[in-house]
């Protein structure tokens, strides 16, 4: 079958998927109505530690995170390299079933079916007329779920709300510009919002597949941001449409008892924020997160695939790197340690321009080699409690068991940096986020559950559209709120003076800070530079290698995969802002419809 659901041999097209029942006898009951439903939520992705090999792919190919995997041969290197076709790539090569991949077939295939339900349910069987609109209404979200998911990977798409007949050339259904499809999601979950029967949020795990109105707040946030992003918007000034969108949905939720998770429970974390994502649903963190997915099971935790050598790990993952570490501010001033405007001098990255209000302690020197270097000072301490909540770096405490110990990342250290074994950080730093405090070899524990949704991702959704419709003052009240909750006092609260540029800075990194490693970077790359552009921030990655005399610590930065002769990752080319559609697809299209369908550059 097509992935746009149109070759299909008819006789298919009247059965379910187990092959015995008719499609009208499907709709003749109802049990198989929710039954068909259900099995459109079959191709939600699982994200996290499931791409290829458990590494967090978008994660690793942003300017945030290097996956120590490269020393295999497989998995991010092949994007660092530059290598992918139109007939395999990293994303859409399916490895094993319990991989994300296959995302053009799956969700076209999950539209379609939800198409199919649409165009059926006003006449199926149903338990009640309530029963009825409820699933219309939820089927809508998904639907609009799907679509973000495919604009967000491959950009224009089809816009279709119908079944395509059989015999459907496809000419009727041409290519939409990004922002249309995207608008089209906000208007699924609008009019799913008119229905009195879905629920704002799930009430127990066995309800966990649903979708609410929560969620649909959430992709109208997201969707109606992208749609006036450069990436997406054609030209097209969409940015009081997306203030508009933002201010509606950040209302709803609040009005509706979703707030920021500020009250820490177990205090083997430094914040409410790193205990915010070690949690299964029902934990007391729920009122922030809006859609979560299932616990990861305790045979792959995270002290595994995104792991320490200390703690016995089978590998280190994805690992942050120095440009994430740079971005954390200093605690006691609110201040950037590094200039706004050009926080480093050079291309690479390893010249920093110091920001001198920061408060940040620093002895400049030289290592051995003669190369800059921090000499004798700590340049961990002090900084926005996040960093430590999403970084394990040399002199942090971890758990091996029941008993802490110290990591030391220096040459010779217990987790020293290497670059040829996959267990070993390329950066200087592992990953602490999602991690559960007591994980271990000897102490296993099922990780939290993927959070694909959270109402700070919607403040801070909100405050850029705001910031960039010219409403300084309000962005900066909602970034100021973030980071409140991120231990911030009010004292220190940001200020651009009315800078909108400045502003713009502002909002950017705090979405970096505030999602680290939840895929955000990745997108959030490409949708602030046009299609034909560079992603030149992802052109270079540093590390920092430390190095040990006595009591006497050295810190220098340096270029991880390179020796400056070629960039760190290739993928930071133009033709990387999107997935290139599967060949056979587009060879089938392209005849079809006359039109070019491929994405730029492959």
């Amino acid at each position: 079958m097509l992935a746009l659901g149109a070759a299909s041999c008819s006789d298919v097209l009247d059965v379910t998927p187990d092959g015995r029942l008719t499609m009208d006898e499907v709709w003749a009951s109802s049990d198989y109505t929710e039954a068909f439903l259900s099995s459109a939520f079959d191709n939600i992705p699982s994200k996290h530690v499931n791409y290829y090999w458990f590494d967090n792919l978008p994660s690793a190919l942003s300017d945030d995170g290097w996956s120590c995997d490269d020393v295999e041969g497989v998995g991010p290197i092949l994007a660092y390299k530059g290598q992918g076709s139109a007939s395999d790539n990293l994303f859409e090569h399916k490895y094993l079933d319990g991989f994300d991949c296959e995302y053009w077939k799956r969700y076209w295939a999950s539209i379609r079916k939800i198409n199919t339900f649409l165009e059926a349910i006003p006449t199926a069987a149903v338990r009640s007329e309530a029963n009825r609109e409820e699933m219309a209404a939820e089927a809508k979200i998904l639907r609009a779920y799907y679509y973000l998911q495919l604009v967000k990977w491959y950009g224009d798409i089809p816009i279709i709300l119908t079944v395509p007949d059989i015999s459907s050339d496809f000419t009727e259904f041409p290519k939409q510009p990004a922002w249309k499809v995207l608008q089209q999601c906000v208007t699924d979950c609008e009019e799913a919002l008119q229905s009195p029967d879905v629920p704002w949020r799930i009430a127990n795990l066995s309800e966990r597949n649903r979708m609410t109105k929560g969620i649909a707040c959430a992709i109208i946030s997201q969707a109606s941001l992208f749609a006036a992003s450069k990436l997406y918007c054609h030209g097209e000034n969409l940015w009081r449409y997306a203030v508009e969108k933002n201010k509606t949905a950040y209302d709803l939720l609040l009005a509706n008892d979703y707030r920021l998770y500020t009250d820490l429970v177990d205090d083997h974390y430094n914040s409410a924020y790193a205990e915010l994502f070690v949690g299964s649903p029902g934990y007391p963190a729920e009122s922030e997160r809006i859609m979560v997915g299932r616990p990861e099971a305790p045979n792959q935790p995270n002290y595994w695939v995104w792991g320490m050598p200390i703690q016995s790990n089978y590998r280190a993952g994805t690992v942050p790197t120095q440009e994430l570490v740079d971005a954390f501010d200093m605690l006691a001033t609110g201040q950037p340690i590094l200039d706004y405007r050009q926080p480093y001098l050079d291309e690479y990255h390893l010249k920093p321009n110091w920001n001198p209000n920061s408060g940040y302690a620093l002895t400049n020197g030289t290592d051995a080699d003669g190369n800059p270097a921090q000499v004798d000072s700590n340049p961990f301490t002090g900084r926005d409690l996040r960093f430590e909540a999403v970084c394990i770096h040399n002199g942090s405490t971890v758990y091996v068991g029941d008993a802490s110990s110290v990591v030391t990342t220096f040459e010779g250290g217990n987790c020293e940096l290497r670059d040829n074994v996959r267990t070993h950080t390329r950066t200087g730093y592992y990953n602490n986020k999602f991690r559960q405090w007591y994980s271990c070899a000897s102490k296993r524990s099922g990780d939290g559950a993927w959070v694909y949704f959270r109402l700070a991702e919607v403040y801070l959704n909100y405050a850029e559209a705001a910031i960039e419709a010219g409403d300084v003052p309000t962005g900066m009240r909602l970034i100021n709120e973030i980071r409140h909750r991120a231990g911030f006092d009010p004292t220190v609260d940001l200020d651009p003076k009315g800078d909108q540029e400045l502003a713009r800075l502002m909002v950017r990194k705090e979405r970096r800070t505030e999602f680290v490693f939840e895929e955000h970077r990745f997108f959030d790359n490409r949708r602030w530079t046009a299609n034909n552009e560079n992603i030149e921030c992802e052109k270079y990655t540093t590390g920092m290698k430390v190095t040990r005399q006595g009591r006497r610590y050295t810190y220098t930065r340096f270029l991880v995969g390179t020796d400056g002769s070629y960039p760190s990752k290739r993928s930071y080319e133009a033709k990387w802002h999107f997935l290139p559609i599967p060949i056979d697809d587009v060879k089938t299209l392209e005849e079809k419809t006359g039109e070019k369908w491929q994405n730029f550059g492959w």
